[in-house]
């Protein structure tokens, strides 16, 4: 494929100051209080939850069942963090686990002028909208309002992914951690830091060595490549207009879901983007330095989020935006791109 050249360099960070992250109560939200978001009553709640075996109220979770959902389902260094420090509540139970989107969002959202809660918003819509039904898969579509914490066997678990958070990833509840893939991460690292490009070698070295990795032909390649640096190069300038007050709201919806369905079309350029949530998480951490002109990352936070789904300190007051996903996922689909075709 050849080299993505968006127009990203001139994004500037949103303005809007945003409420601080709080913990909701329970059932504060439509979804939680109201079932399926429909303005019912909680007695509707209790009447769909007893029909259905799905309730959108909050889990009570015993330690051994959080620790299923975090370990096996929620393959994610985010989503699974967030489950196991409680910032995100569980919903439904521990075998078919829910969150909410709006929870979610807020916690994407934390610190100031944040907006990274849209994109995790885009990933929870597009990958996860439904949760395992009666066949043992993923083919019941979720309560509005709400994404599946069953990750693997999901729309967004790919052949070519890391192996680090998931074994098979047709097979739900495939999660487990992997050391040795781990290892392989942060093998390139030097003086305890990861550069953003060495974490595309990866990404491109996942993809060239699983053949049943969805890597374009060069026709369908060249056509992919213009098209998402078109749709990155819009979202960057959707991204600029927010932040001068002039954002439409529906074109920025399309250029989203656009760019979920191009995720889903190329593996490579779909851990590009998976990658792209987590270093814009870290973009802004006292932690990250800047390493020959590009941002290197603390092997000890990657260590917190993959290994102990902890947090790093502070993490909730620093910006986490939706501009610095855009600009990364490019820039990690470039260095990955020519790592593959190096190894092919």
């Amino acid at each position: 494929m050849p080299k993505i050249e968006p127009r990203l360099t001139t994004v500037p960070p949103a303005t809007t100051e945003r409420k601080p992250y709080t913990s909701p109560p329970e059932a504060s939200t439509p979804s939680a209080a109201n079932g399926w978001g429909s303005g019912g009553s909680s007695s509707l709640e209790a009447r769909r939850a007893k029909a259905t075996q799905v309730t959108t109220a909050p889990a009570e979770l015993s330690e051994v069942g959080r620790e299923q959902v975090v370990q096996k389902k929620a393959t994610c260094p985010f989503i699974g963090t967030a489950v196991n420090t409680g910032a995100l509540p569980v919903r439904n139970d521990a075998d078919k686990p829910l969150a909410n989107i709006d929870d979610v969002v807020r916690l994407g959202n934390t610190g100031k002028d944040s907006d990274l809660g849209e994109v995790l918003e885009l990933f929870a819509r597009g990958n996860h909208a439904y949760m395992a039904g009666p066949s043992g898969k993923l083919d019941v579509p979720v309560p509005l309002g709400t994404f599946s914490l069953d990750f693997p066997g999901s729309q967004g678990s790919h052949a070519g992914h890391s192996g680090i958070l998931q074994g098979d990833p047709t097979k739900l509840s495939s999660g487990r951690f992997s050391a040795k893939d781990f290892d392989r991460l942060v093998a390139s690292s030097r003086d305890g830091y990861l550069t953003r490009s060495d974490i595309g070698k990866f990404i491109g070295g996942n993809i060239a060595a699983d053949p049943k990795a969805k890597a374009p032909g060069f026709k369908t390649g060249v056509a992919l490549a213009k098209n998402f640096g078109k749709l990155l190069g819009e979202l960057g300038e959707g991204l600029a207009d927010k932040a001068r007050g002039k954002a439409d709201p529906v074109q920025q919806r399309q250029v989203y879901q656009k760019l979920t369905k191009l995720l889903g079309e190329d593996n490579l350029v779909g851990s590009a983007g998976e990658f792209g949530l987590l270093t814009a998480l870290l973009a802004n951490s006292p932690n990250t330095k800047q390493v020959r002109g590009e941002p290197a990352y603390s092997v000890a936070e990657l260590r917190l989020l993959f290994v102990d789904k902890q947090f790093p300190r502070g993490w909730e007051t620093w910006t986490k935006s939706a501009g610095d996903w855009v600009k990364d996922t490019a820039a990690l689909t470039l260095s990955a791109e020519k790592q593959y075709l190096k190894l092919t």
